[in-house]
């Protein structure tokens, strides 16, 4: 729509009681003329219909479709994932505890404070928002020396 509307043409047409409706509503809640958004909807149509080739509408379109459908599909990677991270998290653990039954009493107690520090950076990395994960592992790693 970036034409000069007062250089456009004239067409009057005709259109249902239930489709003025609609554009006096649409007009009346996105405070534009119905003019302004008569011209929107026929540019929108053309450009759905394929008459019209507007690629930053089209290019909308197809972006909110895809995400529509992947997101089911984002969401049960998603699980998936968290879910096999539990799991590695319990078997590191279960391992930690396995060799540790196997050492001398000095020997466990040292395994039993790095596993006691290591749970407690796991739980810190599970409540990271908007942090960098690199420097956290790196601080992790200085902690753990």
């Amino acid at each position: 729509m970036s034409e000069d509307r007062h250089r456009g043409k004239y067409i009057p047409f005709r259109c249902s009681s239930s489709t003025e409706e609609q554009i006096t509503r649409i007009s009346a809640e996105t405070h534009r003329p119905k003019s302004e958004v008569l011209r929107m909807l026929v540019d929108q149509g053309l450009a759905a219909t394929g008459y019209k080739q507007d690629e930053e509408y089209l290019r909308g379109v197809i972006q909110e479709t895809v995400q529509a459908v992947m997101k089911p599909q984002i969401e049960r990677l998603a699980a998936i994932s968290a879910k096999a991270t539990h799991i590695g998290a319990a078997a590191f653990f279960m391992g930690i505890y396995a060799s540790r039954l196997m050492l001398p009493e000095a020997e466990s107690r040292f395994v039993d404070e790095m596993a006691a520090q290591a749970r407690k950076l796991g739980v810190e990395y599970l409540k990271l928002r908007n942090r960098d994960v690199d420097d956290f592992i790196q601080s992790a790693a200085q902690k753990m020396k």
